[in-house]
């Protein structure tokens, strides 16, 4: 990664969402890279909308909001609707394909990851690590081992294989979205 990079994770309360941003700005930092994130979520804990932001850089970060995402991963229909018409041109959008029908013929990146999450691993809470490996594994902005780290450092000892497992999923998935 070279310059400026806007990501917004957007989905519902109860996804993951927040942890998800919170473990790829860890694992930007363990990079040397600089980061700033925030988040929202509504009053509900569970089933309202939430939202990470994160901003990277090789330099020190002056305006910490996202304003165009560079990417934007849409966990949820109202999160597509409500944030991919305001993405970046040439932005990278992903979105979970059982839970979202995008509108614009550029978001080409959908996988059932919610659905994937509970067959492959028979738990749907892991869906969030596998987003953090499919976004490590499209954008190339991470290292897949300082992210392992990072996500060691976040879930509980007593779920950390499961996450393992999780995270590297998606980095098959995401390494193979990056080839196309």
């Amino acid at each position: 990664m070279s310059e400026r990079k806007e990501i917004r994770i957007a989905g519902l309360g109860g996804q993951g969402v927040v942890l998800a941003g919170a473990l790829l700005g860890e694992a930007a930092v363990k990079q040397d890279l600089y980061a700033a994130g925030s988040n929202s979520y509504g009053a509900q804990a569970r089933g309202g909308g939430a939202r990470a932001d994160l901003v990277l850089d090789v330099k020190e970060i002056d305006f910490p909001h996202v304003e165009k995402p560079d990417l934007l991963v849409a966990m949820s229909q109202g999160a597509y609707d409500t944030y991919a018409p305001g993405v970046a041109e040439g932005a990278m959008v992903l979105f979970d394909s059982g839970l979202v029908t995008p509108s614009a013929p550029h978001d080409r990146f959908g996988a059932d990851v919610t659905a994937l999450s509970l067959n492959e691993l028979g738990n749907r809470q892991v869906a969030n690590v596998i987003w953090v490996g499919l976004i490590v594994g499209a954008t190339g902005w991470w290292d897949a081992e300082v992210a392992a780290q990072a996500m060691a450092e976040f879930v509980p000892e007593r779920f950390l294989e499961l996450n393992k497992k999780a995270l590297a999923l998606g980095l098959d998935m995401g390494r193979a979205w990056g080839e196309a």
